[in-house]
């Protein structure tokens, strides 16, 4: 079998609900939907995304580069395609859009080896599991306390019982006073999570970590920028605290050097951003070795099956208003029941797009130059 050409097209669509954190406000998704045809008529689906900026970029750098390398390659020597792309793609830089267009492609062959070989991608990966615990994650800073509680309550009576909420504002005791708001809601045998967006310094986080330690957090997600290694070990080693980083981290090389520097409990790799499933399932092997667990940033429908094949996966991210299948572009949804993901048990890794309800979204580099990109910050 080999491959004759890759097709792709890009989508933005607004989340179902208003986003903002810390740092941005979220007026938009952009997915880069891709196919992978081969000669023997299997066909690969591939996607990858970025927060409203750079989609047409990595939509570009497929078509115009990555659908050529891969013409008559074998789409069943998956680890080796990723190799040469990754080779080509590394001249213009170490990660992001290279690596988020690497992602579509790779996520596109496991589809493929998983119809050829007659079985679901987690399994292939591993299948060490064939649920994952769920956590409900609001990207909800911009909420009133009352508008918060409300939203929790919403993931609470869906059956979750861990839920993650923004901080971040200028007062820290208002950042509390929220905590423990929800905290009262959810009672003291469920757990919160808390993500700061890369908010702070390390003379900021440190005051506003030590009010928070001893509320019984899961974990503190990005408290600092994520290039400072060193400073999240020394908030790690002097507040107790476990930490969550890894959302922003592009290369296998990143997640390393945290994990020698001590750096993080809680290893978060986006399996778009880094590349797709096998730099997650390298990043994972990493993390075992470290005897660190793995919660996969966003993507809920991927990223079951990350987890779902991997012996270290912890919990998996549901982002209300952002998943594929809240978005409703999906012929069938991600099996969700009281806090607990199914991966699509079916040939490849099961997600199936509805190009019908995606057609209203696509949009071309015409249209992508009259949108009004100022309401993010």
């Amino acid at each position: 079998m080999k491959i004759e050409g890759l097709t792709a097209d890009l989508y933005r669509i607004p989340p179902s609900i208003h986003w903002e954190d810390a740092t941005h406000r979220v007026p938009a998704l952009e997915f880069v939907v891709a196919q992978v045809h081969t000669d023997a008529g299997v066909v690969g689906t591939g996607f990858t995304y970025s927060v409203g900026v750079g989609g047409s970029a990595i939509l570009s750098l497929l078509l115009d580069y990555c659908a050529g390398m891969l013409v008559g390659q074998d789409p069943l020597r998956i680890a080796q395609v990723w190799d040469l792309l990754h080779g080509q793609l590394h001249r213009c830089g170490t990660g992001g859009i290279n690596t988020l267009a690497l992602a579509a492609v790779d996520l596109a062959l496991w589809d493929i080896a998983g119809k050829h070989y007659d079985t679901s991608v987690y399994r292939l990966l591993g299948g060490t599991r064939d649920s994952v615990p769920a956590y409900g994650s609001g990207i909800n800073l911009h909420l009133d306390e009352s508008a918060l509680l409300s939203q929790v309550e919403g993931l609470l009576n869906r059956g979750f019982s861990t839920f993650k909420i923004k901080i971040g504002r200028d007062d820290p005791y208002e950042d509390l006073a929220r905590i423990e708001a929800v905290q009262r809601l959810i009672g003291s045998k469920r757990h919160l999570i808390v993500d700061a967006n890369q908010k702070w310094n390390f003379a900021e986080a440190l005051p506003r970590a030590q009010l928070l330690r001893d509320h019984g957090l899961l974990f503190l997600e990005e408290p600092l920028h994520a290039e400072d290694i060193s400073g999240h070990a020394g908030l790690r080693q002097l507040t107790g605290m476990a930490i969550a980083a890894g959302e922003s981290l592009y290369t296998n090389h990143q997640f390393l050097e945290y994990l020698r520097a001590d750096a993080v409990d809680i290893v978060q790799a986006d399996i778009c951003r880094v590349g797709g499933l096998t730099p997650f399932v390298q990043i994972a092997q990493l993390a075992h070795a470290f005897h660190r667990k793995v919660a996969p940033h966003f993507l809920a429908e991927i990223s079951v099956t990350g987890l779902c094949g991997i012996p270290n996966g912890l919990i998996l991210e549901w982002v209300l208003g952002g998943s594929l299948s809240e978005m409703g572009v999906l012929e069938e949804p991600l099996r969700l029941e009281n806090g607990v993901a199914y991966p699509f048990d079916r040939p490849g890794h099961g997600i199936r797009f509805d190009f019908a309800r995606l057609a209203p979204y696509r949009l071309d580099a015409e249209q992508l130059r009259k949108l009004d990109l100022r309401s993010a910050k």
